[in-house]
């Protein structure tokens, strides 16, 4: 641990920071773009860079507070955008980007995947779980 001290205030920085880590299901753009299309919802024509923000709008319009869509690499350093759809994200003290520990999947989550099975027309094993620590590529 290093201390910087600046304009008489003290700086402590740590090697191991917090980092934001969310557990969800992967979507391509493609797959996220169909299954707005089966909606028959006009945020299926978004571009790349904004479908993440346009999913998130769709869920509020609907009241749907338990899903968190991300766009995202992933792997990390894949250079592969996917969009994630978050069940829960936190920061965790105690994972850093390379040591992180996966959040399993419950029964609950699992209970979600079956209406986003049905709505989208997709199959289970389309919409792996995933595990994704620093989603925005802070450190």
């Amino acid at each position: 641990m290093r201390t910087f001290i600046m304009h008489a205030w003290t700086y402590v920085t740590s090697p191991f920071r917090m980092v934001l880590k969310i557990a969800g299901w992967v979507f391509s753009f493609e797959q996220v773009r169909a299954w707005l299309k089966k909606q028959d919802n006009p945020y299926q024509h978004s571009p790349d860079e904004f479908l993440a923000t346009e999913l998130n709008f769709w869920f509020k319009e609907r009241n749907i507070d338990y899903l968190w869509a991300v766009g995202t690499d992933y792997p990390r350093g894949s250079m592969q955008p996917v969009v994630v759809l978050a069940r829960r994200r936190r920061e965790d003290p105690k994972s850093t980007v390379s040591h992180f520990y996966r959040v399993r999947e419950l029964d609950a989550d699992r209970e979600v995947k079956k209406h986003l099975l049905e709505e989208s027309g997709l199959n289970d094993e389309d919409l792996p779980w995933v595990t994704v620590v620093d989603p925005f590529f802070e450190y």
